[in-house]
């Protein structure tokens, strides 16, 4: 029966019986469930302690059903407790397996030879993902049957149970799918991975354990339409997260040397952002209320900016793509087999804007039209008419700052140094962020100069002020549009020198 099931397994996934395979060995076998058996007994003996010597002694001798404890509270401690090592074990142990994992298989080379398997990408790895932690699975397996009896002694619902595993298994595919694409993207440091988990797991671990008793309470406070609705939210973020991190990781781990994601997945990808952010935004501000609405317009700005540079980073080629692309784009064909004129050229546009290879600045600009509309209807919809058009000028000052910020990088990246991701980090962060802390320390605040932080690199700081007028932010607009333009001849000068020939540099003396 037992060898059947391994059959089984290794025709549906032959990576996930090699993972399981070689982690499963007696010893191994043994310490996972020594250890998780000697965790629960510490606990326990741990809130045994917590209980009156004297007391605990009546309640057993004299009273085997003694009142006197309020033994659902003390049931539900050790359920969150529980939950609390759950979260430890499976999120910090196995982020760190796995990345360990990947590094090791990277270092030995036997990655690319796995990448030679006729198996899909998917299946190896999946079989990564459920494979190489199995041991940790096993380790929280054995936790069930007292979580379980924890959860029933307390009085809590049986929901919470199911409710704590659901989240659990999300939380895990999400961190997994992200640690192995960490890797793909060259951070191979097993322990910084678990510590970067562990700084965000820890406060969510305090945090709920300081409001588990406070659940019924927030429940009474909000209306449960709205809780539901936030929650769909909520859990429909996580899956999308999941599903992109997902098509990343496939990406990357077919081809290493391509961007992260593609131009086509690019728009899907900006689409679905905006769509969750907005609907984020109308639920918590339902009264619709006018400052409620700039501040979330400010955020909006902020969170687009953090986003788009991440998208700039996911999508900028590097500098031998380019050069290849300027070079040999004219022999491009299109092979097309939906198309009316098979073996035509490819034109420029159709390259700009699908192809993987060639820059990244119109993909992004066609994101921020995506953005600009639908962040503009959701300014049409507030209620006080008074600051609509400061709010889509807003928009418009920080789309410039977008698009500015793509061409600097896509610049810095073609210039031909060590690192040049590094250099673009580096010069990107000190433009975003030394200007307004000048500002702030030297000069003026938003509140008391509106129209001079329009010219800074965070000109939405101004929305809402009384001071500020309609002309310094068209002022500011052209501005950042003549930097824009002065920036993309730059960068459109250095592809065309790239993409000259040997023969042709060295007849006009062209350097790179």
């Amino acid at each position: 029966m037992l060898s059947k099931l391994f059959v089984n397994l290794f025709n549906w996934n032959p990576q996930l019986f090699r993972e399981i395979k070689g982690r499963l060995k007696t010893r191994n076998v043994a310490i996972a469930i020594s250890a998780s058996l000697i965790f629960q007994f510490i606990v326990m003996m741990v809130f045994r302690e917590m209980l009156p010597p004297m007391l605990v002694q009546y309640c057993v001798e004299v009273r085997p059903y003694c009142t006197d404890i309020d033994w659902s509270h003390w049931w539900a401690d050790i359920f969150i407790t529980l939950s609390s090592i759950l979260l430890t074990l499976m999120l910090i142990g196995g982020v760190y397996m796995l990345v360990a994992d990947l590094a090791k298989e990277q270092r030995l080379g036997t990655l690319n030879f796995i990448r030679l398997s006729p198996q899909s990408s998917q299946k190896i790895l999946l079989g990564k993902l459920l494979g190489v932690p199995i041991l940790i699975y096993l380790a929280g397996a054995i936790f069930l049957p007292l979580h379980l009896w924890a959860n029933i002694s307390s009085d809590l619902p049986l929901y919470w149970l199911f409710g704590f595993y659901g989240a659990l298994v999300a939380a895990c595919f999400f961190l997994y799918n992200a640690s192995v694409f960490f890797v793909f993207l060259g951070v191979t440091q097993a322990w910084l991975a678990a510590a970067i988990t562990g700084i965000f797991l820890f406060p969510f671990i305090l945090i709920m354990q300081l409001y588990t008793d406070d659940i019924p309470n927030i429940i009474a406070t909000y209306q449960m339409n709205v809780l539901l609705i936030g929650g769909a939210i909520i859990i429909s973020g996580v899956i999308l997260a999941n599903y992109w991190i997902w098509q990343a990781v496939n990406r990357r781990y077919r081809n290493p040397n391509a961007t992260v994601i593609s131009k086509k997945q690019s728009y899907w990808l900006i689409g679905c952002f905006q769509v969750y952010l907005l609907l984020f935004f109308l639920v918590a501000n339902i009264r619709n209320l006018a400052y409620v609405a700039e501040e979330y317009l400010i955020v909006f700005c902020t969170l687009n900016l953090f986003w788009f540079l991440l998208v700039i980073a996911m999508l900028s080629p590097q500098r031998q793509s380019i050069q290849d692309w300027a070079r040999y784009r004219h022999q491009q064909v299109n092979n097309d087999e939906t198309k009316i004129v098979k073996g035509a050229a490819i034109s420029l546009k159709e390259d700009l804007i699908w192809s993987e290879k060639s820059p990244a600045l119109v993909a992004i600009g066609i994101n921020l039209v995506i953005t600009a509309v639908m962040g503009i209807s959701w300014i049409l919809l507030w209620q006080d008419n008074t600051i609509k058009l400061q709010a889509i000028l807003t928009l418009i000052l920080s789309f410039n700052l977008i698009l500015i910020y793509a061409a600097i990088a896509q610049f810095i990246l073609l210039i031909k140094v060590k690192k040049p991701a590094i250099w673009a980090i580096g010069i990107l962060g000190s433009l975003i962020f030394l200007q307004p802390l000048v500002l702030i320390i030297f000069i003026a605040h938003p509140v008391q100069s509106p129209n001079l932080w329009l010219f800074s690199t965070f000109p939405w700081f101004s929305i809402g002020q009384d001071s500020l007028a309609i002309k310094p932010m068209l002022i500011a607009i052209i501005g950042q549009w003549s930097v824009l333009i002065s920036v993309t001849f730059l960068l459109t000068r250095k592809i065309q020198k790239l993409g000259a020939s040997d023969s042709q540099k060295l007849l006009t003396g062209q350097k790179n």
